[in-house]
Parts: structure tokens; sequence; C-alpha cells
């Protein structure tokens, strides 16, 4: 087409200048996306893998008597997460005892032990915890991640077919042969190939190559382009591999976190957590904190609500069980870890994607039971009975079975997650946040070739964003395609979801 030679001959032009020294001036992008003049192509990630158990306990969230808020089995690599308000006058605190319910001794390594202060703005509380997260990682004993329970769901609604795989490294592999092989995208790619970022393109010599075959015609110059393209895929996957392959023998070179390690006798039992002691929750503050630990044996987790001045053990011999409020956000859950993967890469030529998470959909609510709560008849609605609490191993087929009302943890609240995006393609692009669920406040942990940068959100002197709107944004950083983009956070107590996340190619 006549069009199309015209192009690649603008093309020539523009090499031409470049190399007699001749800048572009790229803008930086905005601090937040229009909605009214970008459009974006949603591209669903699949849940592939979960491990370590969740104790969740939000439920009751407003406490006006003390007693045991929530209660779960763990068998091997836990979490304990809680959040909680104190509605009565005189000062109380959260309390965590362990105790062995085997015929063996256990012993209980603790990894982690951070809170976010007391605090009657609720916002405060969910993103300094979200940030404290992010800031003291930890690395457990439990190094085997296990397919996801709810994978096939999750691929269901994604739209994908199941994968065959599920490990990190082979769910890589997998999107890596398709990429490589699919080319139902090239020519659309060629297309913006010829309109794509100056500086980029002059790098690789793309510009060059394109230039000089549209003087030869149009059918080489496409071929040239297709060329340049499946170049392109090819430099991504093997970028993809070695990333892979670099994370997995670093991880396995990391020693656990052990910040206490105590051996607990047949039937015996255990306050942990000291730091709680300390802290006096005054009457309408919010308090929350994450406890993580190993246990080589199935231990029975309490968490409570005591008078302050009231000893953790002493006191969970006599408090009594606090009923769930309508919410229903506590309970045994398998998946305090969760990894999910968008398995179509993202090719930064092609225009701005969305990807979504925490929607229930793809990426679906973990489920529970809670123990507190006796099991019900078989034929009565909402109750049931988990599979099993991951062992230390994480094979939850050899877990220890628990039983009690069925509950889902709307929110996910308590999960780490790890978004894995694949990217390729000649455009920079910039990464934002949306929130769509309500008012978010949190933080992200985004690792890109190598280089990690935590992102508190939002900035400045606003408590929260997406408040009343679903097209509040906030712009992290821009990279150059070709990597794999990583995105970890925990949901931010108080905060909305589904969150989303928004890639913006740069011109």
């Amino acid at each position: 087409m006549k069009l199309l030679r015209n192009k690649y001959r603008w093309l020539a032009i523009l090499v031409a200048l470049w190399t007699r020294g001749v800048g572009f001036v790229i803008g930086a992008p905005p601090e937040t996306v229009d909605f009214k003049t970008t459009s974006f192509t949603p591209l669903p990630v699949v849940l592939t893998e979960e491990k370590d158990t969740l104790i969740f306990s939000d439920s009751p969230e407003y406490v006006n008597k003390s007693g045991v808020l929530a209660a779960g089995t763990v068998n091997g690599t836990g979490r304990v997460y809680f959040y909680h308000v104190n509605e009565m006058k005189e000062p109380q605190k959260i309390a965590i005892v362990l105790e062995n319910t085997s015929k063996k001794n256990v012993e209980v390594t603790v990894h982690r032990e951070i809170f976010a202060e007391p605090n009657r703005e609720y916002f405060v509380v969910g993103s300094e915890l979200s940030r404290e997260d992010l800031d003291a990682p930890y690395v457990g004993t439990n190094r085997q991640w296990q397919p996801a329970a709810q994978r096939e769901r999750s691929a269901k609604a994604a739209g994908v077919p199941v994968p065959t795989v599920t490990a990190k490294k082979d769910t890589i592999e997998q999107i890596a042969d398709t990429a490589t092989t699919d080319k139902s995208t090239v020519g659309t790619a060629v297309a913006n190939t010829a309109t794509a970022n100056v500086v980029t393109a002059n790098t690789s010599g793309a510009i060059e190559k394109m230039a000089v075959a549209g003087q030869r015609g149009d059918d080489e110059a496409v071929k040239v382009g297709d060329d340049v393209v499946g170049k392109q895929r090819e430099q991504a996957v093997k970028a993809w591999r070695t990333e892979v392959r670099q994370q997995a023998q670093a991880e396995a070179k990391l020693k656990p976190t052990v910040l206490d390690t105590v051996t607990l006798a047949p039937g015996g039992k255990q306050a942990f957590f000291s730091k709680l002691d300390k802290i006096p929750i005054p009457q309408d503050d919010l308090f929350s904190g994450i406890f993580d630990f190993t246990s080589t044996g199935p231990v029975y987790v309490k968490v409570m609500m005591l008078p302050f001045e009231t000893p953790a053990l002493g006191g969970s011999l006599m408090a009594e069980t606090l009923p769930m409020d309508e919410v229903a956000l506590r309970g045994t859950y398998v998946g305090a870890q969760r990894r999910l993967t968008l398995m179509q890469p993202f090719d930064s030529s092609l225009g701005p994607v969305s990807v979504m998470v925490a929607n229930d959909r793809e990426d679906p609510f973990v489920e529970g039971v809670d123990e507190l709560t006796p099991n019900a008849p078989s034929n009565a609605s909402g109750t049931g009975s988990a599979a099993g609490v991951a062992g230390a191993t994480g094979d939850i087929s050899t877990a220890t079975a628990v039983s009690g009302t069925a509950v889902t943890n709307r929110g996910n609240y308590g999960v780490s997650y790890e978004v894995t995006i694949p990217t390729m393609g000649n455009r920079d692009f910039a990464l934002y946040i949306n929130p769509l669920g309500g008012a978010y406040a949190g933080s992200f942990k985004v690792t890109y070739d190598g280089q990690s940068e935590i992102y508190n959100v939002p900035t400045g002197a606003r408590l929260f964003l997406g408040n009343n709107t679903t097209e509040d944004s906030q712009y992290f950083n821009t990279y150059k395609a070709g990597k794999l983009l990583t995105i970890q956070f925990i949901p931010a107590g108080a905060s909305n979801l589904p969150i989303q996340f928004l890639l913006v190619p740069q011109a």
C-alpha cells in the first residue's frame, strides 16, 4: 500500500535526523490517568499457587466484651492476622496463645511479629501495617508452593485453559512457549512499531531495518517488521527465564528468619508475641498486627482481647468464646500466601491494559472454616469442613483435618500477594494503581529488572485514594518492556477491594 510505504519513508527521515544528533524530548507520564481519553483492555490473572495457613481474626470487629476472638489449627507454617476495635471503657490488649494438641513435643519457630499502633483513624492503621509488612519481610521454613485449590475456577473465569503446571518456573516456561509460537498479535504489533518510541526502537536497529525495507516494497517491509517483533519476543522470553532461574537460586540460599524457638510438650500452652502485653488499646481505637510462625506438629491458636493487666496465659483459661458478627470475617484458611500470574504477556506495542485483583472471579476469595462454631448437620447450609491445614511440608493432602462453619475471607485480608506480569514490546510503559471498590490506603512493592521500590498509596496529605469514584489513580514508575513485572502487597485493612493495576505504553 502506498500509505504504508510512505510511513516507512518518514521513518527513514526520522532515522536520518536522529543520526545527525537531533534528540526527541519525551515528557514524563502524568501522575494520574485520564480515563476519558484512555481505554484499557482487561488482561485477567490466574491463581496458580498458594501455601501456608491463615488464622484470620476480624469478627467481632468491634469488641464490647473480653474473650476469645478467633481460634484455629495450624500444622506447619502459619499466620495470625488480627484486626479489632476496643469498644470497652477500660484499656484492653490482644493476646495470642498456642496449645500443642498432639501426643508429641512440638517445636514452634517464630518468624515475624509486626503491628500498627492503635489509632482511631482506621485507614492509618491499615496502611501502616501494609507498609510494615513490606518493610519487614521474613523467610519461612516452607519453601514448597502448592497448586491453588481454586485454580480451575480462576482459569475458567479468566477464559484460559487450566494451567497444566503450577510452579512459578514452569508457569513462566508455559507462557514463554506460547509467546514465541503465537503470531496472532504480530500484525498489530508491527503497525504500532512503525510509530513507536523512536529512541527505543533505534537502539535495537529496528527503525533502520524497516526504513530500508520500505524502499524495497511493502511485502518485504512487513516481513522485516515480523522479524523485528519476533526477535523482541525471543529476547523477552530469554529475560523471563533467566530472571525466574536467578530468583529460585537466590531464594534457595536464604535461611529462615528465627526470632524465637519454643518447645511445647503434649498439651502444653504458651503465650507468644510478648510485645502485645505492653500495648494498651484505648476505647474506640483499632489495633491490627501479624504473627508468622512454623510448628512441627498441630497447634491450636487462640486470639483474645483481654483486660490490659490480665496475664495472657491465665486469661486464656477463663476467656469465653465471642460469637462472630454478621460480616463473619474469621476462621482457618489454607493460603496465607498466593501467586497470581498473567498467562497472556503484556505487549507494550498493543496499547493500555488493566490487571484486576481481589475481585472474587479470576482472583477468588480464600475459603475456610470457623473452628469456634460447631459443625452443623450435613444438610445445613453455610457449614462444612476444610480439607486440611497445610503441614510443614506444604502438602495439603496430608494436613490436619479441621471442621466448623464454612466461611469466606471476602477481601483476602491477611493474604500476601505476589502478582507476576510478563512484559514484552518496544515501548516503555507506565504503571498505575486504580482502586475500584472504594477508598484505599496501603503500600505496594514493585520489582522490575532486579530493582525493587515500595510505593505508598496515596501520597501527600490525602488519607485514601478512590473514595466514591472508580477513576482515581496514582502513578508508580515507568519501565522498559521485556522483563517480569512483580507486584507484592497485602490487602490493607479498612480499605476496599477490588483494585487494578494499569499498564500504559508511552509514546
